[in-house]
């Protein structure tokens, strides 16, 4: 596994439900249940570029200033 890039580290606790939902997904892309993880995050990023994605998401302060 080439970890050269990938320099930090999380410890995540799923309950049965998730655990299994993860591990099913990942064996059906053919990936670790890490590198299925990767792919979710890398997903939500491309979806936080949305500006819609923002005013859901985004700060309130960053939502009452936008107003100026």
């Amino acid at each position: 596994m080439n970890l050269k890039d990938k320099t930090n580290r999380i410890t995540l606790r799923l309950n049965d439900k998730q655990f299994n939902f993860v591990k099913a997904s990942a064996d059906i892309l053919g990936v670790s249940p890490s590198e299925f993880l990767r792919m979710v995050v890398n997903a939500s990023m491309v979806s936080a570029k949305d500006s819609k994605f923002k005013e859901v998401f985004g700060r309130e302060n960053d939502k009452t200033n936008s107003d100026n």
